[in-house]
């Protein structure tokens, strides 16, 4: 098997003329060119060159070889220069996987950056709650995924998968603007006791929580409603028809529907960018200092109007 360095000398001796030339570009000795190209020839048991005290001139075999060395050699360059690319994140593939309200308000954000900014990269994306997408990460489908976990329904993440926090968002409790307690900032959930409410479908995280932070005020919510519908429940509660408890990501603008905040500082969804910690994928760092760029004004919106209000 012809090596590199075998076909080096070949191509820039032809080119050159010179076994000194050749030489001093490729930093060898004179004497180890030729015995480059005299150990090709023997391997190959044909002349490659025809050597006189002041010359070396390529035969038909020892040109034809030289030609085909330097398609080969630069073949190796590029391939040597894409596989660096794959170091400095000019080339790779990020498989993004999110839950719809971090897919609406998020991930976009990074989406169009890598796209924009990284064309060859291999950039898709699906949507998915977190049971879905966690496990597509771990078997290699995924390589990031947008995850959440409500602080009354902790999980237990994989112990093989890495967590960076996102952002921590509050939840608040959906009521129409002709309801008795619109107005307020701040709600505490035993206030609610009494109320309809509007869920999410039974058995998500989101019922869950709901059921744990009622608990926690000292009664069973009265669910009649449930949907898994991000955009329902703000009708169901502008007809009038219960309160809803949403997280930040998912607040639509409603002229008709409050949102207050309740007043438990613990009532809160935490979102998180999860990938396999031993993933070296140089991409992965990016997508999620831009998932944090891109949750910077919410995080940011939410400090300024996180003031003391009485409830």
């Amino acid at each position: 098997m012809l090596t590199p360095i075998q076909l080096q000398a070949i191509r820039d001796v032809v080119a050159t003329g010179s076994l000194r030339a050749t030489a001093k570009r490729l930093g060898y000795t004179p004497s180890a060119v030729s015995q480059q190209i005299t150990s090709v020839e023997r391997t190959l048991g044909v002349a490659l060159f025809e050597r006189s005290p002041r010359s070396v001139r390529p035969t038909a075999a020892g040109a034809q070889l030289a030609r085909r060395a330097a398609r080969l050699l630069a073949e190796l360059e590029a391939a040597e220069d894409e596989t660096r690319s794959f170091a400095t994140a000019e080339r790779g593939r990020l498989h993004l996987g999110s839950f719809w309200s971090a897919g609406f308000r998020l991930v976009p954000e990074v989406l169009a950056a890598f796209l924009r900014d990284r064309p060859q990269v291999d950039v898709r994306y699906e949507e998915g709650d977190p049971q879905t997408v966690t496990p597509a990460v771990g078997d290699g489908r995924l390589d990031l995924a947008v995850v959440f976990e409500y602080g009354t329904v902790p999980h237990k993440w994989p112990a093989d998968l890495a967590m960076t926090l996102i952002l921590e968002e509050p939840l608040y409790v959906l009521v129409p603007m002709a309801h008795r307690l619109a107005g307020r900032r701040r709600i505490r959930i035993g206030d609610l006791s009494d109320e309809r409410w509007i869920c999410y479908r039974e058995g998500t995280d989101a019922a869950r929580s709901l059921f744990h932070i009622c608990a926690e005020g000292g009664f069973r919510p009265e669910v009649l409603f449930r949907t898994n519908d991000y955009n329902l429940p703000y009708e169901l509660v502008r007809k009038g028809l219960g309160v809803a408890m949403v997280p930040e990501l998912a607040m639509i603008e409603s002229p008709e529907v409050q949102a207050i905040r309740l007043a438990d500082p613990s009532h809160v969804r935490r979102v998180f960018a999860l990938h396999r910690a031993a993933d070296p994928n140089p991409l992965l760092e990016q997508a999620i200092g831009m998932l944090r760029t891109a949750a910077a004004p919410i995080a940011d919106g939410l400090a300024r109007t996180d003031l003391p209000t009485a409830v």
